[in-house]
């Protein structure tokens, strides 16, 4: 058991936040109610100790915060290769429980920019894993990384593909469908058009790229002739 880093978890949780996460994040795990700012702080403070190859290798998963540091410290550590990063993420991807740690924990793995086509590779069997949270872990590594000049092509054809029905899922694809409407409009509408995307998910993504300030009205328009009707 490491002490050290829980009596410092303990000594930043707040009774007020944790009551307001309960309410937002639906996990199995604890939640001990810290902020993320002193949550990145502590991550900081453990990514550049000589010690943290050994934290890396000794943590505990026991409360929702304890996975989220664990991946923030990931983000953090000084050139680190893309095998230790794999070595560390690889598990701890299957105890994400919630879209928090899923979302959290892949933005903040910039090593990830540099070296696409390998992450990717690696990455690429949970589009079609049973879990709902290690497809949603694909989506948003597409999303983060993936919807750029090079990779927008690829990055769609993967995201029609996944396997739909499961909330957490089609809500994060929905969102990327969204991010892909805004940045590479037509690229993406081809995908509405054809009708690629269940009900659900071709309609959240549009009223989710409505939503957004760079969207001109008149695309906007066009997107809401897109909707699917109730039936």
């Amino acid at each position: 058991m490491n002490t050290h880093i829980n009596q410092k978890l303990q000594a930043l949780t707040e009774s007020d936040y944790k009551a307001f996460n309960e309410k937002l994040i639906p996990t199995n795990y604890e939640i001990l109610g810290i902020r993320m700012p002193a949550l990145k702080k502590l991550a900081k403070e453990i990514s550049v100790d000589q010690n943290v190859d050994t934290y890396l290798k000794n943590a505990e998963y026991i409360t929702y915060e304890h996975i989220l540091l664990y991946g923030l410290v990931l983000g953090q550590v000084k050139k680190p290769s893309l095998e230790m990063i794999f070595t560390y993420l690889d598990p701890l991807i299957l105890k994400f429980d919630n879209w928090a740690h899923v979302d959290t924990i892949i933005s903040s793995l910039k090593v990830f920019q540099k070296n696409p086509d390998e992450v990717l590779s690696h990455f690429l069997p949970l589009k079609k894993h049973d879990g709902e949270f290690t497809k949603r872990t694909f989506v948003i590594l597409l999303m983060d990384y993936f919807i750029n000049e090079t990779y927008i092509d690829v990055a769609l054809k993967h995201m029609s593909e996944i396997p739909q029905g499961q909330y957490y899922v089609d809500m994060a694809i929905a969102w990327a469908i969204s991010v892909g409407l805004i940045k590479f409009y037509d690229k993406t509408i081809p995908l509405l058009e054809q009708k690629a995307f269940s009900k659900f998910v071709h309609n959240k993504a549009i009223q989710k790229a409505r939503e957004s300030y760079r969207i001109t009205p008149e695309k906007k328009e066009l997107l809401n002739s897109l909707k699917i009707k109730k039936q």
